[in-house]
């Protein structure tokens, strides 16, 4: 459009220059011709001329201002034309190339390692170096003995504590001591029982995991010849898988315990980055958080069983909980919490009641640390709203899982309303020795009415506080850092510096541990204390077998066992974890 109205305005212009120039050559030959006229004709011949050429040049001005507008005319036109081009151009949507003819330019993605918690180099005497087939990669063996790393750093434990799931950054810091292979461009960790696979740069990783604890108890010396057995137990008949992809990782286990069929952890983490620290959120069934033995697996506990902080001062709902948790992560410090109901095996759902909520709290931090020694300090607590029930009891092991009948009992009474918990925490490691010190209160309130109750109405709206506290040490006699695991403050899996797998004669490990739980301020409670020794040989970093002795001395106020009692048990476990 824009080239035809410029071929028009330029034909008007070359056409108004060719009248004007016809026109001159006319005025030119009639004022020749006037001329000749006037020398050979009359007046009147000159007068008609002279008439002729007056409306000649009239109509040639009348020619020029026709021109003129018409000129003017395209002038405008053209303007607003471009103008219109241009509106049109500023409107128009960008050109997009057919992905399916022009497709796009490939883009390696790069995904940066999340990294937190206390980083260190961690070397081996005598690694090896890799070779570099391309299908086939075996690193060999680290020579052992290994060496022994600083206290709190990845080095020092052989894997994730059994409640946390392989978040991306953390769980690839830990390094692997024996043998890795790659096959077609995956990597094969064997160093914890099972192959863990994965892509090189840790951002996929999958594998089975799960523990076998067989317990044997032998009881003696008690008032009761009930509470004088010898029987076995399993423990723990644990199996699951555990994955991440980048930064979802995942855990599902089921468990075979107590003759029971049950789920345990059936989560799903998402880390990411807040304010340069690492955090986590989480959905699912997940083991509570809540003291340094209570936020501890059962199989990277150092006795068989936990302390009785962690064992007494636990919410109605029990060890596990379906909800939600958020932890972020420092250099020497973590914050966790959690919110969530009874677990998925409660029956909850067929009877048709609510959960019991539980809100828990927990933090800690390590003021300082070099490379033989440092000191954790920690805290946590917990307020539990308990669903309607008709009564409420409360029974407390002090021997082992071989002899729950030994134990400290109060109940059955008035339901619980809710109750509020809290704790310290005091731990340090020095070379291969270790201390740990915790102390808790949980407040209860009892329900003021109840319909239909059961039991005495004596303890309607009744409070009571119940307290524990627990101090227990140990130390590796084969020279190992103790199995502290610094990035959430609680017990993991040690790295045995001398396996029997490479010739070695194992971990040893000597502990010992006295429990204090006072009651009486609840109706119907006691009091009770325990001494424990203990003694692990490791036979590889995740199988042991382990020996405890155990005396309790308690008093009960209710129960079958009623009065002032004390007890021993003799217990051993063969465990391994993969």
């Amino acid at each position: 459009m824009i080239p035809t109205r410029r071929a028009f305005s330029r034909l008007v212009a070359d056409t108004s220059m060719r009248n004007r120039f016809t026109l001159g050559i006319g005025v030119l030959g009639l004022m020749t011709h006037t001329t000749h006229a006037y020398a050979a004709s009359s007046d009147s011949d000159v007068q008609q001329l002279t008439r002729l050429v007056k409306m000649q040049a009239q109509q040639i001005h009348e020619l020029q201002s026709r021109l003129s507008n018409v000129e003017k005319r395209t002038v405008h036109i053209a303007a607003a034309t471009n103008a219109n081009a241009a509106a049109q151009q500023s409107t128009r949507k960008p050109f997009v190339r057919s992905p399916a003819l022009y497709p796009r330019e490939s883009v390696a993605r790069v995904t940066p390692p999340l990294k937190s918690g206390p980083v260190e180099d961690i070397k081996f005497a005598g690694d090896t170096t890799p070779t570099q087939n391309p299908l086939f990669i075996d690193t060999g063996h680290a020579s052992y003995p290994l060496t022994a790393a600083a206290p709190g750093s990845f080095g020092a434990i052989s894997n994730m504590p059994s409640g946390s799931a392989p978040v991306m950054g953390v769980a690839s810091q830990i390094p692997t001591s024996n043998r890795t292979t790659t096959v077609g461009g995956l990597v094969l960790k064997w160093g914890k029982g099972l192959p863990e696979i994965t892509t090189p740069d840790n951002a996929y990783s999958f594998r089975m995991r799960g523990r076998i604890l067989a317990d044997y108890g032998s009881g003696f010396g008690s008032r009761f010849p009930a509470q004088n057995v010898s029987r076995t137990t399993l423990r723990a008949a644990r199996l699951g898988v555990e994955g991440n992809a980048h930064q979802l990782s995942w855990v599902f286990e089921g468990d075979y315990s107590n003759n029971q069929l049950s789920v345990v952890s059936a989560f799903m983490t998402w880390s990411d980055k807040m304010a340069g620290h690492l955090v986590e959120y989480t959905l699912g069934n997940k083991f509570n958080e809540r003291s340094f033995d209570g936020s501890t697996g059962s199989d990277q506990t150092v006795f068989l069983d936990r302390d009785i902080v962690a064992n007494a001062l636990l919410p109605v709902k029990g060890w596990y909980g379906l909800g939600g948790a958020f932890k972020i992560f420092g250099d020497n410090w973590h914050v966790a919490t959690q919110i969530s109901g009874n677990d998925v095996n409660s029956a909850n759902v067929t009877n048709n009641v609510r959960d019991d909520m539980t809100y828990m709290l927990r933090a800690h931090y390590i003021p300082w640390r070099n490379k033989k020694a440092l000191i954790h300090l920690g805290a946590w607590g917990f307020y539990e709203d308990v669903k309607p029930a008709t009564t409420f009891s409360q029974s407390i092991r002090l021997l082992a899982r071989t002899d729950d009948a030994f134990s400290l009992q109060f109940g059955p009474m008035v339901p619980l309303a809710n109750s509020m918990a809290g704790g310290l925490e005091l731990f340090g490691i020095y070379g291969s020795a270790w201390a740990l010190a915790e102390y808790g209160a949980r407040h209860m309130q009892l329900r003021d009415t109840v319909p239909g109750l059961t039991v005495s109405r004596r303890y309607l709206g009744a409070k009571g506080t119940e307290q524990a506290f627990s101090f227990q040490t140990g130390a590796f006699l084969t020279g190992e850092t103790p199995n502290y695991f610094a990035h959430t403050g609680q017990w993991a899996t040690p790295r045995i510096l001398h396996p029997l797998t490479e010739g070695g004669y194992g971990g040893w490990e000597v502990a010992a541990r006295w429990d204090w739980i006072d009651a009486t301020s609840i109706p119907t409670g006691g009091r009770a204390w325990t001494a424990t020794i203990g003694v692990n040989w490791y036979l590889l970093s995740f199988a042991r077998l382990m020996f405890n002795y155990t005396h309790a001395d308690v008093t009960n106020k209710t129960g079958n066992y009623i009065g002032p009692n004390s007890g021993n048990i003799v217990g051993m476990r063969s465990a391994v974890t993969f």
